[in-house]
């Protein structure tokens, strides 16, 4: 019997399969990814309401900060993103004390902050939930460029909300840095941030 000869395309293609099955991926060092704005772009402040109180962009200056816009009865893409963004940081031990999430309501009709804090301490305690006015979110969405809908409630009185479902990254001068998109890898988010947590210039990798 002839001994089998494996070639090193074949062995190439294994190993990306097996990479793919078990959830790595190869990542360009050094790179962000997802949607890269070039220069950065600085954003204005706001204020929106937690539980504890009102929170201002501006509490959050020197770290690195994750704006998602959605609503605590979404059904698939809020709870999936947020699951995710806990992988994320969490991958970042100590350092992820140095990146803020605020998921933001674009709900204003039911999400109250009471709300909002106790959806958003399901994924984590580290984690911010905010919430405003139809004036506040309005103002707030239309600064980022986020769409969302509240569609027409059914006989009981319940709707959905249509939401852009990208995330907004900030770097520690409060300059909108990158946009990922929905379905991004927890290891890519990852990846970005430990980029954004040493980069102190405002400047893109």
């Amino acid at each position: 019997m002839k001994p089998v000869r494996f070639s090193p395309i074949l062995g190439l293609i294994v190993v990306l399969l097996l990479a793919a099955m078990t959830g790595y991926f190869f990542l360009r060092p050094g790179k962000l990814h997802g949607e890269i704005i070039q220069p950065p772009h600085p954003v204005p402040d706001f204020t929106l309401q937690s539980a504890k109180g009102p929170v201002s962009l501006e509490d959050f200056r020197g770290k690195v900060v994750v704006l998602y816009f959605g609503y605590t009865s979404c059904p698939d893409l809020c709870p999936i993103t947020l699951a995710t963004l806990r992988q994320a940081t969490d991958a970042l031990g100590k350092r992820g004390k140095d990146v803020q999430v605020a998921f933001i309501s674009v709900d204003w009709k039911r999400d109250t902050p009471e709300i909002m804090e106790k959806y958003v301490n399901h994924f984590s305690p580290d984690f911010i939930g905010l919430s405003g006015s139809e004036a506040q979110i309005n103002a707030v969405t239309q600064s980022f460029g986020v769409f969302y809908l509240l569609n027409l409630p059914d006989e009981n009185g319940s709707y959905s909300v249509d939401h852009t479902a990208s995330m907004m990254v900030l770097d520690r001068q409060g300059n909108l840095k990158v946009i990922w998109p929905y379905g991004i890898q927890p290891a890519e988010m990852t990846s970005d941030l430990k980029i954004l947590l040493k980069d102190k210039s405002g400047g893109v990798p």
